[in-house]
């Protein structure tokens, strides 16, 4: 018998981590390897409890630790954003729609391709296998997709997704997705439920980028008015003094106002503005036409230390 190998996305996973380990297994099955498994190593967040549930699909199961295992790492790269004991596991494939570090591992098969989402690389390996898609996969694939790709209006959206959201979209009967993105934000928007160290810590990327310490958070809203931006900077300061990095901040976006305010601590702030062209004041900032961490964020920072 085939040894099992399981498939895990990142760490505080959103939901195309866990959607597109789940639409891999899916894959590998339709090919005869009923050997891979979808797991998660760590609890899923709200937007993602209710798409499974929407879709009536279990979650793949929590395994906590990865030692050991021989693992698939879907959605991620940086060993910063990897499951515990992924020193020990054997990885063997790396599936992944962001930067590529992978100088520590080996994996016999690597698929990294520029675009918005994970789960429309999955949707295309289906696609281009002719594999019949059931309906719960096509509709949790979907709703990543657009989450990730704020309903194809992200500057990370291509091609890809916008045809991966058409064809899947067809399999679930739905002529626009503008009612079912509204759907997954109304779920999503939450964040006056949430204590300022939830709120940081929901969706935040670790980052090593030359030996520097980054950390980035991003809370997306559909209107950000009501979220207590000082509260929230009282908490990161805590939790910078906890654990110093050279660069902490909390990306706000407001996705009907197409701009994020940003909240920054760490020992580069002057080093940070110098790459934005602008002060920081009271370690806030606002900057229209910014939504994306990767795409817009992220670069900025990596220049700053190249």
């Amino acid at each position: 018998m085939n040894e099992k190998i399981y498939i895990v996305g990142h760490k505080k996973p959103d939901l195309d981590s866990i959607s597109s380990a789940l639409g891999y297994q899916a894959f590998r099955h339709s090919q005869g390897d009923f050997n891979y498994y979808a797991i998660r190593g760590d609890k899923e967040n709200p937007l993602t409890k209710w798409v499974f549930e929407k879709y009536e699909t279990r979650l793949p199961e929590y395994i906590p630790n990865i030692s050991g295992m021989n693992i698939v790492l879907v959605d991620h790269t940086y060993p910063e954003n990897r499951p515990k004991g992924w020193e020990k596991a054997n990885i063997l494939e790396v599936i992944d729609h962001h930067d590529v570090k992978l100088e520590d591992i080996l994996p016999k098969r690597i698929l990294i391709r520029p675009c918005g989402s994970t789960s429309s690389l999955i949707a295309e390996m289906m696609f281009a296998s002719n594999m019949k898609i059931p309906f719960n996969i096509a509709g949790i694939l979907l709703c990543a997709i657009l989450d990730d790709t704020l309903n194809l209006e992200s500057p990370t959206t291509t091609d890809l997704d916008v045809d991966m959201v058409y064809r899947l979209a067809h399999i679930c009967d739905i002529e626009s997705t503008e009612d079912l993105f509204r759907e997954i934000f109304t779920k999503k928007d939450i964040w006056n439920e949430m204590s300022p160290r939830e709120i940081i810590e929901m969706d935040m990327k670790e980052i090593d980028i030359n030996g520097k310490k980054v950390c980035i958070s991003q809370v997306e809203t559909m209107g950000n008015e009501q979220i207590e931006k000082n509260k929230i900077l009282e908490e990161l300061t805590k939790i910078e003094k906890e654990g110093p990095s050279n660069l902490r901040i909390v990306m706000i976006t407001d996705l009907i106002k197409k701009e994020c305010n940003l909240l920054v601590v760490g020992s580069d702030i002057i080093l940070f503005e110098s790459v934005l062209g602008e002060k920081i004041v009271g370690n806030m900032i606002n900057l229209p036409n910014v939504v994306s961490r990767k795409k817009q964020i992220l670069p900025m920072i990596e220049k700053m230390y190249s």
